[in-house]
């Protein structure tokens, strides 16, 4: 090879992605033998003496770094940053001027980097011209993505490296010009990145606001799962054949809901918790309502006519209404450990439900997992439709208007554009590839979207909702004689052996609150250790394996402990997120680990006693 620029970079390059070099070169070949390019790319040098790049695009050249000082943008850039904390994590849209890179590399050596080239013929260029061989030397973990060269996307990148653990150390840099060069590309670069910070944001708020109810719903509705059932019974009584009615309450239900009682006996009619006030005030009792918040107000369902209704639960949801509710509850698979060790210790399999953040999304994928073909959705707006946020006669008989002025924009089902906001947006999305890759998994599924308003969902047919009637609910079925053939999940023997389960939770907290209490003046030692100036690093060593035996008592069994980790979450987020500089002694190392220590054990503590009253006061409604 003789452009020593090219043969330096793809040697640095082997080097640090082992095996990588041939199928760059292979790349490279065909883009140099390809007679046509899309774009055209040139170089100059700039007055600082640098090498620059200059893409010819629809007739229009546009420099990717300044003609006068090549550092201009990423100087610019920073002033507007600010601080930029270790393990930062760059997101960068584009290659075209490396300077940037090298900048970035040298002030901060430890990062991570993610390089997106839209565009081969710049990023081939790159390597022919510009010694980029930096890169690859430092501790920095360079990663480029180039399409039609990389064999991976850039939203699977994005997807796997931000994390509700790494999202307050995310930065995004999109190189001047690329954003018109390449507007689409680059675009959806940045709303992938968007996207992922908000999910992990929402994951984040949501854990803040339910860590103080979590544990109090998952030990209080705990009974209730001695004498409930599971989802996948239902496929063993619900008929294939008949449509499922998934009625959310968006406030485009208003428009149609008188039409739903023609569907009563011909359709699976699931309501959502918030849509039950006006499905009871227009004489319609749905076959099953869901529930899934765990904080949604009793006043929401608190109708005689609701209580015997069979509900769609999960085990975190508000208590006050599961204990209202008198009639067969279904729980489907969270994930917590405590609820499952009570089937699986009785051989019992125990099945998840995709959730999709919201109660109406819940409800559909119990729909779509019990095997039922056609799914028609009613009210499910996810939009402001009118306004308002909900249909009236819910949260209040007439529900007050919103200022939408500002409102992220989503295409309509029946209007071009309508307003929503981040959450219902973020439903919508779940809704789009949840029902695509229903469609792949089952070639005759079909949903149709009833709404008459609201948002447009991905993969739906549009009809009115008496269309959707008249022509899918032909055949008159009794659903709740369907739910007389099922049983309890557990048997007496196998309820009686959970009782007894419960009935020793108690103990376990007393003996992590014990633990916890113990680890904290191990911690407290290891501070006071570590405020002499000369370290003992025998006793240093001696109280750091008493702290990891002490933690194993805390966190050894995943049954008890995982309540308190799901309850101290967003606390943890906090902790675990407050960035130090690197630790230059042992002494600062031990120090902070003190700090963080001690907050940990006395939060443990607290829950552990909390959990321990939470837990007697669920064996005494247990019986």
């Amino acid at each position: 090879m003789e452009n020593t620029i090219l043969e330096n970079n793809l040697s640095a390059w082997e080097k640090k992605f082992c095996g990588s070099r041939v199928e760059i070169e292979n790349k490279y070949k065909e883009w140099k033998n390809a007679k046509v390019k899309t774009i055209e790319v040139r170089t100059e040098i700039s007055e600082d003496e640098k090498v620059i790049l200059i893409v010819k695009k629809n007739n229009q050249e546009r420099y990717l770094a300044g003609k006068r000082n090549c550092k201009d943008p990423i100087t610019v850039w920073k002033q507007t940053q600010g601080f930029t904390k270790e393990g930062t994590i760059f997101f960068v849209g584009g290659i075209g001027n490396p300077w940037y890179i090298k900048d970035l590399i040298s002030e901060h050596e430890e990062m991570n980097i993610v390089i997106y080239e839209p565009s081969k013929e710049i990023f081939f260029t790159v390597l022919e011209t510009i010694d980029i061989t930096d890169f690859f030397k430092k501790k920095a973990n360079c990663i480029f993505i180039v399409d039609g060269v990389s064999g991976v996307k850039i939203d699977d990148i994005i997807k796997k490296m931000i994390s509700v653990e790494v999202m307050d150390r995310i930065k995004t840099f999109i190189l001047p010009n690329y954003e018109k060069i390449y507007a689409k590309e680059m675009l959806f670069f940045a709303k992938e990145i968007r996207k992922k910070c908000d999910s992990c944001a929402a994951y984040i708020n949501t854990r803040t606001r339910f860590s103080n109810v979590f544990a109090q719903n998952l030990f209080a509705n705990a009974p209730y799962v001695l004498d409930g059932y599971k989802t996948k019974q239902l496929i063993e009584v619900i008929p294939r054949d008949i449509p499922a009615i998934i009625v959310a309450a968006g406030p485009s239900l208003n428009k149609n809901i008188k039409e739903l009682k023609k569907a009563k006996g011909r359709a699976f009619i699931i309501a959502v918790d918030t849509a039950i006030k006006p499905l009871l005030a227009e004489g319609i009792i749905p076959d099953m309502f869901a529930i899934v918040d765990g904080k949604k107000p009793i006043e929401l369902v608190e109708k005689e006519e609701a209580r015997n209704i069979p509900l769609l639960t999960s085990i975190s949801a508000a208590n006050s209404v599961l204990s209202y509710h008198t009639g067969k509850k279904f729980f489907y698979n969270e994930g917590y450990v405590y609820i499952n060790s009570m089937f699986y210790r009785n051989g019992e399999s125990f099945e998840t439900v995709a959730c999709g953040g919201s109660v109406a999304t819940s409800a559909f994928a119990l729909a779509f997992m019990i095997g039922i073909d056609t799914i028609i959705l009613v009210g499910q707006d996810l939009a402001l439709t009118g306004n308002k946020t909900h249909a009236d006669g819910t949260f209040q008989e007439k529900m007050e208007t919103i200022d939408t002025s500002h409102s992220i924009m989503v295409p309509g089902n029946i209007e071009k554009e309508v307003p929503t906001r981040d959450d219902f947006k973020m439903y919508l999305e779940w809704y789009n590839q949840y029902i695509k890759d229903c469609k792949e998994y089952r070639k005759q599924f079909k949903v149709i979207n009833a709404t008459e308003g609201g948002a447009k969902i991905d993969g739906t047919e549009v009809m009115t909702l008496k269309d959707a009637i008249d022509r899918e609910c032909k055949e008159k079925i009794d659903i709740q004689e369907c739910f007389e053939k099922l049983h309890p999940v557990f048997d007496e023997n196998e309820r009686k052996k959970n009782l007894e389960f419960m009935q020793h939770t108690p103990e376990h907290y007393t003996e992590i609150k014990k633990a916890a209490v113990e680890a904290n003046k191990l911690y407290k030692n290891l501070d006071k250790l570590c405020q002499h100036g000369n370290l003992d690093i025998r006793a240093y060593e001696k109280v750091l394996k008493k702290i990891k035996k002490t933690t194993k008592k805390i966190e050894g069994d995943s049954i008890y402990y995982e309540p308190i980790q799901e309850t101290l979450v967003s606390a943890n987020y906090i902790v675990q997120s407050e960035q130090f500089d690197t630790m230059k002694t042992l002494q600062e190392e031990g120090k902070e680990i003190a700090r963080q220590g001690v907050i940990y054990t006395d939060m443990v503590k607290q829950c552990a006693e909390l959990f321990e009253e939470y837990t007697k006061e669920t064996v005494g409604k247990a019986k």
